[in-house]
């Protein structure tokens, strides 16, 4: 229920509208709902940014919802009902809207019922149309923020004496659609957003011309695009799902001035998804073959057929043939899997062999597979010196759309059952990252420019968010990757496939289909081309990132107002994707990142940017709102780049963490997020039968012997005690690892063994083997060279923490290479048993009526059971065991070394773990020595039990924690000396 009632109700009597032909195409019963996560509180409906995929999208028999199960959301989201209405008879028809909280009712274009804002369920909103016996598109938009929720659509038709919910036989909606949803957040267009600047572009690039290609009647949804030497166009078309109608066109005058026409030159083609001429011959990739086609009689006509190869085809309706290139005999294509309706990897996959990079030999027709681990590779294109690039759609395994560079035997990452042939190598990083409905939903053709001021780059056509977009690409560290930018939109369909014609120009060919495949408002066939015109539009040319941040490159100089609100004209934020075998996945590890500095080169065209935190694997996000422009007055087409940073420039210090449910899962092992305090998105479950396995790739920079750290939880059952899984290091195993109990499920505790790993990557898997108990989770692998010292903090941010709920570190960093307490209490990723540690810390100097416990309080935690106090003692003459220093609620430090508040003290400790015997049971306790700014004041002291606010006793290893008391404590300069052999203290 909510606490604001709000009467936005549009009441009145409108008009007849015109009624719309039969519904088209095929239509079922009932009404399509699709929510969207905001994930922020609202107070109206929000207008949606274009080209988002819904969370929930699902047929529904009628507007009449009222729980979390129906509308799939609980709070804080937006709904869109879409239906098309059968009027039965002509007449004034009464709606009314029941919604909790605000919603709209649009009738074809007219908004008939404005029913907005914060308000609970009375009163209803309502509204009078005339209408003619017909069908009309009706769209329901809705928001709910908290508490209750509830959307209903009545209507009173004429001669009714009371309104009754619309029912599902007045309502339709398209048949058979594959129902395409994604997880994550959606965003509201905000007040100052426009095209280009926060949205989609909606214009074709002043620097294009654009012409129309179809003839009237011709209405093509074209797969394929290739050139005959005489210049004329050959294109094949789709056909539909699951016909054989795919055709093929020769186009004559697409290249020149004059008018266009075009023949049909063959027929019956099984969903034909690329097209090559090839000798004055036209091959065609149907889902099932590679088929030849010839002309015999010399009418053009293609009356002789002849397969040249076959691969594996199961009869899903996904199971496409994407794509055909060809050079020096062989043909280059890619298979895409099986999918459900819905968008999920059909599991067990009809046949195997799919989601694979193939070439074809064009002579013997032999099929060689290159690469895997592909879902919907939809675009192939050449690169420079013959390489291949490939887009692939979002999906299963795919968080994002993504543009990837084909490598022998490489995988992308996207698994199948059976194994595809490349599933247990290393995922190969894509070259560019695609964010899902920001610059991309479903990427086709990859076109390399070989002219124009953006030579060397490519753009890349898409199905669903439509138009162009543009891609710098460079190499960091052996690495390809680079920036995407909007290019151009303004076109008439969807662009499935791009080619780059004999006479310069972009040629771009339409699709559009039912579902989530084709641009909304567009249509679902096209043909056009894009001429360059010669104008210098102001863009950003180029995206490169350097060792401290990135240097883009504009088309013009900038103005002098530019330049003069430089760095604060840039907003950047950056996040990472994490692949699972749930459809899309959000963005992860999400934060916004400080611009401290931007120099301007001396022709105004390059800002160097200098950018704090930027981190490989993620995602960069940057924006430099308008106003922004050139010296000439022209504002920035468009204010938006995303870059894939694979790599940061310059020498990096080796990884150290490896999320464990982010390998290689096999047998029973799954992702799971019932316990709380992971890192990641989860943490491996699952592993209480033989064979269930994780596997990671873990990359070292020289060969050797290197501390490998399992962080692992093992609860009470099946039983309560030391449980094993084995470890195996490149295909050889190694040994097997006892995990000592945590004693609950929401505890975690690293278990570090010494393995040899081989200079470059390495493969670790842990495995329940046959003499294993197995029954533990596993969440985080560490690797270190051993016997370092760990810095844990050293100003250059909190890596190796996180908050105890599983959190990235959200305390902030302050002058002089520290952090200051906020937020929550910070853990490390490891555990550890015995150990030296070393931190320093400032408490703040507050007012003289603040005392006692409230005054600097917070605390080291030694394996988050034994807390060594912080807390402003200065001048304190009174020792007692909750002041600075004491071994909290155990013994108060002999001395009070305590120096003024906002100055710096050391804590140095020494640390004995409790030790316990095979049954669990204690036999020591813990010890610590702690010498508190060179004196030490605590020798050897026993610790009998936890000392409050902490985890359970038990042999396992622990984190050290730093509390979170709710005072701007600050910490700086703290590292750790794991220790072994049961190391005395003191």
């Amino acid at each position: 229920m909510k606490r604001l009632l709000v009467g936005a109700l549009l009441v009145g009597t409108f008009a007849a509208a015109p009624a719309y032909a039969a519904a088209d195409p095929p239509q079922e019963p009932g009404v399509t709902l699709r929510t969207y996560d905001i994930g922020t509180a609202m107070s109206r409906v929000c207008e949606l940014n274009p080209g988002q995929t819904p969370n929930v999208d699902k047929l529904m028999p009628t507007v009449d919802w009222s729980t979390t199960d129906q509308f799939g959301l609980g709070d804080n989201f937006v709904t869109h009902a879409l239906a098309n209405l059968t009027v039965p008879a002509t007449g004034q028809y009464a709606f009314r809207l029941v919604s909790d909280d605000g919603s709209k009712l649009f009738v074809g274009d007219t908004l008939l019922i404005d029913h907005d804002g914060l308000h609970d369920v009375e009163p209803p909103g309502e509204g009078t149309i005339e209408l003619t016996a017909g069908v009309y598109p009706i769209r329901v938009e809705h928001f709910d923020r908290d508490g209750g929720q509830r959307l209903t659509l009545s209507w009173k038709t004429p001669g009714a004496n009371d309104f009754a919910v619309v029912p599902a036989s007045a309502l339709s909606t398209d048949a058979g659609v594959v129902r395409v949803t994604a997880p994550g957040r959606k965003e509201c267009t905000s007040g100052t957003d426009t095209p280009g600047d926060g949205l989609p572009l909606t214009a074709v690039n002043p620097g294009y011309d654009l012409k129309n290609l179809r003839p009237p009647g011709f209405e093509p949804q074209v797969t394929g695009i290739a050139w005959r030497p005489d210049g004329k166009m050959v294109l094949s078309t789709w056909g539909g799902s699951d016909k054989v109608a795919g055709e093929v066109y020769l186009v004559t005058g697409a290249t020149g001035p004059g008018p266009v026409t075009y023949k049909k030159i063959a027929e019956g083609l099984k969903e034909p998804m690329g097209i090559a001429v090839v000798d004055g011959l036209v091959y065609v990739s149907q889902k099932h073959e590679l088929t030849e086609l010839r002309d015999t009689n010399g009418d053009q006509v293609l009356d002789a057929r002849r397969t040249v190869a076959v691969w594996p085809f199961g009869g899903n309706f996904h199971e496409f043939a994407f794509g055909l290139l060809y050079k020096d005999g062989y043909f280059h294509l890619n298979l895409s899997v099986s999918i459900n309706l819905g968008g999920a990897t059909t599991d067990p996959q009809p046949v195997g062999g799919r989601g694979t990079s193939i070439v074809v030999n064009r002579k013997t027709g032999q099929v060689t597979t290159v690469a895997g681990g592909l879902r919907t590779p939809n675009g192939i294109g050449w690169g420079d010196n013959g390489s291949i690039y490939v887009t692939d759609n979002q999906g299963g395994w795919l968080p994002s759309s993504k543009l990837i560079k084909i490598e022998k035997n490489a995988f992308y990452n996207h698994y199948t059952n059976p194994d595809g042939p490349y599933d247990a190598q290393p995922v190969t990083r894509p070259v560019l990252w695609l964010p899902q409905n920001q610059i991309a939903n479903s990427p086709s053709t990859p076109v390399l420019l070989k002219s124009g001021p953006y030579k060397g780059q490519f753009v890349i056509g898409d199905v669903t968010y439509g138009g162009l977009q543009r891609a710098y690409l460079e190499k960091v560290n052996g690495q390809e990757q680079g920036a995407v930018f909007r290019h151009t939109q303004g076109l008439e369909a969807g662009v499935n496939r791009v080619s780059l014609g004999p006479d310069g120009s972009l040629y771009l060919g339409g699709l559009g289909a039912d579902g989530n495949w084709g641009q909304e408002g567009k249509l679902r066939f096209g043909l056009q081309k894009l001429t360059p015109n010669g104008k210098n539009v102001f863009d950003m040319k180029t995206l490169k990132a350097t060792p401290t941040g990135f240097a883009i490159e504009y088309t013009k100089p900038l103005s002098d107002e530019t330049i003069a609100k430089l760095p604060t004209a840039y907003g950047i934020e950056q996040w990472r994707y994490v692949p699972t075998a749930q459809y899309g996945g959000p963005e992860v590890d999400k934060e916004t990142l400080k611009v401290t500095g931007a120099k301007v080169s001396g022709d105004r065209k390059t800002v160097t940017l200098t950018v704090e935190g930027l981190r490989r694997d993620r995602v960069v996000h940057l924006r430099s709102p308008r106003p922004f422009a050139a010296r000439d007055g022209e504002t920035l087409w468009s204010t938006e780049a995303w870059y894939t940073m694979n790599e940061v420039p310059g020498s990096q210090k080796q990884e150290v963490f490896y999320e464990a449910e982010e390998g290689y899962r096999e047998g029973s092992a799954s992702l799971a997020t019932d316990h709380r305090g992971f890192s990641g998105i989860g943490f491996v479950a699952g592993f209480g039968n033989l064979n269930a396995s994780t596997t990671t790739h873990v990359t070292v920079g020289k060969t050797g012997d290197y501390a490998v750290g399992l962080r692992y939880s093992n609860g009470p059952n099946p039983f309560s005690g030391t449980k094993t899984v084995s470890v195996h290091v490149n295909d050889r195993k190694v040994k097997q690892v006892s995990l000592p109990s945590t004693v609950t499920w929401d505890e975690w505790a690293t278990a570090t063994e010494t393995l040899r790993l081989n200079k470059g990557v390495n493969k670790i898997q842990y495995r329940v083997d046959a003499l294993d108990t197995g029954h533990v989770n596993l969440d985080l692998i560490s690797v270190r060279e051993p016997g370092q010292r760990i810095v844990l903090f050293d100003g250059k941010g909190l890596d190796n923490w996180q908050h105890t709920d599983g959190r990235r570190p959200q305390w902030p960093a302050v002058a002089g290479n520290a952090v200051e307490v906020c937020c929550g209490d910070l853990r490390t990723k490891e555990a550890f048993g015995d150990y030296k540690l070393h931190v320093e810390f400032k408490v703040p100097l507050l007012p003289p009526d603040v005392t006692g416990q409230n005054r600097g309080n917070s605390g080291v935690y030694q394996q988050e059971r034994y807390e060594i106090q912080i807390l402003d003692s200065y001048g304190d003459t009174t020792l007692d065991n909750n002041e600075a220093g004491a071994i909290y609620t155990v013994k108060a430090p002999d001395v009070n070394m305590a120096t003024p508040p906002e100055t710096w003290q050391k804590y140095d400790i020494t640390f004995r773990a409790a030790r316990y015997d095979a049954d669990g049971k204690k036999t020591e306790n813990a010890r610590v020595t702690l010498v508190w700014n060179g004196k030490t004041v605590h020798q050897n002291v026993e610790i009998p039990n936890g000392t409050g606010g902490n985890i359970p006793e038990g042999p396992a290893t622990g984190s050290i924690r730093l509390q979170d008391h709710g005072n701007k404590v600050q910490y700086r300069n703290v590292w750790i000396e794991p220790l072994s052999g049961g190391v005395q203290v003191g």
